[in-house]
Parts: C-alpha cells; structure tokens; sequence
C-alpha cells in the first residue's frame, strides 16, 4: 500500500504509516460484521451501555443517600433543627442562669445558637482580659452572677452603671467557659431604676385589754 500522504510504501498490516504517521484507511479485511470496525459499535450497544451506566449511577447516589443519614449532593439534612425555637430569645437573667443549672442539654436545645435579650439586675463591671468592662446580672447564687460580654459601642454606657438598676442587654450567642455560661457580644438595650418592692400590708393594731371593773368597797 501508498500512504496517501507521503506515498511511502506501508505494509497493509499496519494503522499508520511509518514515515508520517498518517493513519492508513483499512480494507474490508480489517472490519468486522457489517463492515464495522472492531472498535466500532452498533446503536443498539451504544444505547444499552448509556442505560446501564444511568442504572449505576443511580445506585450509587442511593446508596450514599443512605450512608449520609439524609445528606443529598453534601447537604445534610438537620432533623432536630425543626424542633429548634426561631427568633431571638427573651429571657430573665435568673429565668437563663436557672434553665443551664437545671438541666444544660435542655437549655442549650433552647437557647443556643440563638440571639438573646435578657433582662436582669446590674451587680457590678467585671473587666475582661483586655480591660474592657463586662457586666454581672444578679442570679439567686451571689457567687455565679451571669457575665454579659459588652461590645466596645456599649463600653462608656457600661460604666455609667448603678448596682440595683434594671439592664436589658441584646446578646449574639449564649457562649460558655467550662461550666460557666455568658452571653458574648451584647449591646445595652434599656436601663431603668430598680423596680419597687412592694410594701408589706399594715398589721391592724390589737384592741386594747378592757378596763378591770371597779373595785367593791368594804361594808360596816
């Protein structure tokens, strides 16, 4: 055979010439049934391959369906978030202080990863690590007052402060230290003056013990 290229003589048991590399066309001897090349297929197998490859792909996105416990394309599904409370939460200080105390998975279930406004009785201003005032909310246990970390807009505001005055604060995220719970990056919201404790009712004064009786006077 010629190259129809170079027209180099090319054995005919060879694909491409060997002087230019040009691919040498095949006789009829070198194609199958139907005059088909041996690499070449038919519509029919191209069309089964494409259906069983679809099959398999199918079965492997199940398959890791299943594995990821609901996680489709990456995104896993959250089953508990649907239980979860939406919105910031409002709370009392001692209402936050005694949830943790009592039961921390549970409160967490409530109150974390939520925004918080809380409302409690100033204490006193904690600095931090870096000097900036913190503030302490009154609890029932004095020794664990609840720690509200001020963002620095709130700074000079904090330490205006009186112990005994009513702070509403807006905070990110309840966050904690170990045990210790304490809501990170709060802003002063309101402050008001103590509320009133209101008086005891009047005890009504006891009557007074009545009069002995006269004194009889001697006869004769």
């Amino acid at each position: 055979m010629h190259c129809p290229e170079c027209d180099a003589i090319v054995s005919p048991e060879r694909e491409f010439c060997p002087a230019c590399g040009t691919p040498i066309r095949l006789g009829r001897r070198g194609r199958g049934p139907g005059g088909r090349r041996p690499t070449e297929r038919s519509d029919e197998e191209l069309k089964s391959n494409r259906k069983r490859v679809l099959i398999i792909g199918a079965a492997i996105l199940f398959t890791l369906g299943i594995v990821s416990r609901g996680s489709w394309f990456g995104a896993t599904i959250d089953h508990d978030s649907a239980d979860r409370p939406r919105g910031p939460a409002v709370v009392e200080a001692q209402q936050l202080f005694q949830a943790y105390r009592d039961d921390p998975r549970a409160a967490n279930r409530q109150y974390g990863h939520r925004e918080m406004v809380v409302t409690g009785e100033f204490v006193r201003i904690a600095p931090d690590g870096n000097g900036d005032p913190d503030l302490r909310l009154k609890t029932s246990d004095p020794a664990a007052p609840l720690g509200i970390d001020m963002i620095r807009a709130s700074h000079e505001q904090a330490t205006q402060l009186r112990p005994g005055q009513i702070v509403t604060v807006s905070c990110a995220r309840v966050d904690r230290t170990g045990d210790e719970r304490w809501l990170r990056s709060c802003a002063i919201q309101s402050v008001s003056e103590a509320r009133a404790v209101p008086a005891p009712p009047p005890v009504p004064a006891a009557p007074p013990p009545p009069a002995p009786p006269p004194a009889e006077g001697n006869s004769g």
